[in-house]
């Protein structure tokens, strides 16, 4: 067998135990998800947050923990490295464990030049080592912590006992080699966090002991106020703030949640003054809003997300520019842009649905003022419109407008009415044309449906209730029909007419196409 298939090997050997021992460990017996920031170092409590944990990022230091992975973790990391704020790195002693370390015929473990591990941009020489340390600084510091580590780059021979014994010191000679030793930690209750879990502080304050600290100099922000205010943390951060190879931090579009809103008595929940959250010297122009992007490019990203635009600009930002009454900065006039569905006959008629639906970015133009030029009615409602919309005097085909399905207006309008005799006392006093004396002719189908069941007490013995045939105020107990099917619902209809009753007498009159007829003379059928 050749060198090179043994070479060949040997490698695939070491990859597969490497495998094995990168393998993510129970820890102490929690999931995957979850991290113990007190437990012993080991990819599993790593894993939730680092997805690549391979070359350091540390300037001057050469490091990779691919060429470590058969080292076990806690050989460098003998403290959890994440704590109060501060990230905990393997201090240099642990690196000597192995480095510069000859083990019998194996010869030296690994490599023990500064070169090998410090790039030529960092400085080797401590700072501790103030310009006089070789006087009495050092004699001090050894005094006080050992000269064990000072073995670590210095030889004793040359470098100690050489001066000492110029300077006629009484201290001896230093030590041949520096001992290899690591710090034992003493074990603490675990302090567990999930990845996968709700967003809390007591999730956060282990490793973040000031959660309001940022250090982009972008942001001002205090959780004191929102927590004050009971806000739960997933009301801003919708999902755990630590994954895998990053951190997701709330977006500009979930501050505006409640920066800027209006609650109708409560007023303003939370200013919008962009300097209560951004620093004076703050730029509030985004990069990307170059002169192409102002002219004409902005138009895609106000398509994709309109939200985005109307936290910064309001309808009369916008508006001058887009009625083509504004000098553009390249020097020529702004066109005219409307949109092309408003071009259409059936806009104006459909446009209050489709503002309900939320169809479309009306904001971006259209402000209150500019819909009260054709409304009478405030558009869009004011706070507090369902206390006051009554007394006011609105006409209704204000409401008509937008307010196609009048099943919402019934759940409010009826529900003081619910149990009520189907009688016209009690029906004409908001519907006056009910009280037609022929109820096939009130022009309002849904009226006249109503109105010809006024007198049964003659027939049936006593009136019909509201809530007989419906389980709501405005939802009939049997399914509602579809516009493009049919105009009424029969099946509630033949409950009676042309029904039998027990004594096999017909309930109601009127059976099959006679109900029809009733009110509609020409169906020809």
């Amino acid at each position: 067998m050749s060198s090179r298939t043994l070479s060949t090997l040997a490698l695939a050997a070491c990859l597969a135990v490497t495998l094995l021992l990168w393998t993510p460990g129970t820890g102490r017996g929690q999931s995957s998800s979850v991290a113990d920031l007190t437990a012993p170092v080991n990819a599993t409590n790593c894993n939730p947050c680092h997805a690549r944990i391979a070359e350091t990022d540390v300037v001057g230091l050469r490091f990779s923990h691919g060429n470590h992975l058969l080292v076990e973790c806690v050989s460098c990391h003998v403290r959890a490295p994440h704590e109060a704020g501060v990230t905990y790195r393997p201090v240099m002693d642990t690196c000597f464990s192995c480095h510069g370390l000859t083990h019998g015929a194996q010869g030296i473990l690994a490599a023990g030049e500064c070169s090998d591990c410090h790039t030529p941009v960092h400085v080797l020489r401590p700072t501790i080592h103030v310009k006089d340390w070789a006087a009495k600084p050092h004699a001090t510091f050894a005094k006080k912590a050992g000269v064990n580590r000072c073995m670590m780059c210095h030889e004793s021979v040359k470098d100690c006992d050489v001066c000492h014994r110029a300077k006629k010191l009484d201290v001896g000679p230093m030590p041949a080699i520096y001992l290899r030793n690591l710090p034992v930690e003493a074990v603490r209750e675990p302090v567990l966090i999930d990845a996968r879990a709700v967003p809390s502080m007591g999730q956060c304050v282990f490793c973040h002991p000031d959660v309001d600290r940022t250090a982009n100099g972008r942001i001002i922000f205090a959780h004191e106020p929102h927590l004050k205010r009971d806000y739960k943390c997933e009301a801003c951060h919708d999902t755990f703030p630590h994954v895998p190879d990053r951190t997701i931090i709330p977006t500009m579009s979930s501050c505006y949640r409640c920066h800027s809103l209006k609650h109708a008595g409560w007023g303003e929940v939370a200013t919008q003054d962009c300097f209560a959250c951004h620093p004076k010297n703050f730029v509030l122009i985004p990069p990307n809003h170059t002169q192409k992007f102002i002219t004409g490019e902005h138009k895609d990203l106000a398509k994709a997300d309109t939200k985005l635009c109307t936290m910064c600009h309001a309808a009369a930002f916008c508006v001058p520019c887009h009625n083509g009454k504004k000098k553009l900065a390249n020097g020529q006039q702004s066109p005219v842009v409307l949109p092309a569905d408003h071009r259409a006959r059936e806009w104006q008629p459909d446009h209050g649905k489709l503002y309900l639906a939320q169809a479309g970015a009306c904001s971006v133009c259209h402000t209150p003022e500019s819909c009260i030029r054709c409304h009478f009615t405030p558009m869009p409602h004011p706070s507090q419109w369902i206390t006051i919309h009554a007394a006011k005097g609105y006409p209704q085909q204000d409401c008509t407008v937008c307010h196609k399905n009048r099943e919402t207006c019934q759940e409010c309008h009826h529900s003081n009415v619910t149990s009520n005799e189907l009688v016209a006392a009690n029906c004409i006093k908001c519907h006056p044309e009910m009280d037609t004396d022929k109820p096939t002719k009130i022009k309002n189908i849904p009226l006249a449906e109503h109105a010809v069941h006024f007198k049964v007490a003659e027939s049936k013995g006593s009136p019909y209730l509201c809530d007989q045939c419906h389980i709501g105020y405005a939802v009939a107990r049997v399914m509602q029909p579809s516009s493009q099917t049919q105009a009424h619902d029969l099946r509630l209809c033949y409950d009676c007419h042309g029904n039998l009753s027990i004594n096999n007498q017909i309930i109601a009159p009127y059976p099959g196409s006679e109900l029809c007829r009733r009110c509609h003379e020409d169906l020809n059928i």
